[in-house]
């Protein structure tokens, strides 16, 4: 199960480098505030270096760059990564330890798709998920509506984007501001993502988010968010939500490279 987690992460928050001076490394940057995620991937590797990279803008780092490390990280990542763009930058870099190391590691060209039985999408998320919650006064009624979202971003890679949408049931968005891509599943499709997540539990302090989320979620689908009790849980945990993803956001500006 972590193997799948891992690779989902990666390909999100990783980045498989060929430095100017010809060493090689694989590096996934985090906030500080979520290191703790660094060293849990150390351990379960069994390899690798975890270190602050950035003091001031409160960064931490996981790193491998000798030979028989990069090897095994090789055959984790080969013929299972899913990203076209993550693929390509994955090639490079193989065919770069080849010419370093007079290797002759051949790209496994496997067609690696996740699914939801599999880990992959909770690492994903992990790295380029979110879980939202808004509420709006409904004037036309004496109620509130209350919408919930589980929203999966990147940057190009459009079919990709395309394939994930008809897993979680949701609609994909072109985003011109970052010239990406957001995959979103409202309110009344989560019943799916919701019975995943049971399975897969995040990893990071995103999970707390999750917690939150999971908790209007269940007071929707129990029909106690009419309530006046109901609805003030709701707006209690929102405010979790929207105060952790703020907090979350202002960690992860600019730190992936």
């Amino acid at each position: 199960m972590f193997k799948l987690w891992f690779i989902g992460f990666a390909e999100g928050d990783g980045s498989f480098i060929i430095n100017k001076d010809g060493y090689l490394e694989f590096k996934i940057t985090q906030s500080s505030n979520d290191a703790q995620i660094l060293f849990m991937i150390k351990k379960m590797l069994g390899f690798g270096v975890v270190r602050v990279q950035d003091s001031v803008k409160k960064t931490h780092c996981f790193r491998v760059r000798d030979k028989n490390n990069l090897l095994k990280l090789i055959s984790i990542f080969n013929g299972n990564i899913f990203l076209d763009s993550k693929k390509e930058q994955f090639i490079l870099w193989l065919n770069a330890f080849n010419s370093k190391y007079k290797e002759n590691i051949l790209y496994l060209n496997n067609v690696f798709k996740p699914s939801l039985n599999d880990a992959w999408l909770s690492g994903f998320t992990d790295a380029e998920g979110c879980f939202t919650c808004s509420i709006t006064d409904n004037k036309s009624k004496t109620t509130s509506l209350i919408r919930l979202r589980y929203i999966l971003s990147q940057k190009g890679n459009s079919e990709n984007m395309d394939y994930l949408a008809n897993l979680v049931g949701g609609k994909k968005h072109y985003i011109k501001s970052y010239e990406g891509y957001n995959v979103t599943v409202n309110t009344t499709k989560l019943l799916s993502i919701v019975k995943y997540f049971n399975n897969y539990s995040l990893k990071t302090k995103k999970y707390i988010v999750y917690l939150n989320w999971i908790k209007i979620h269940k007071l929707i689908h129990n029909n106690e968010h009419s309530s006046t009790k109901g609805l003030a849980l709701i707006i209690k945990y929102k405010n979790n939500i929207n105060r952790l993803n703020k907090f979350n956001n202002n960690n992860n500006t600019d730190i992936r490279k």
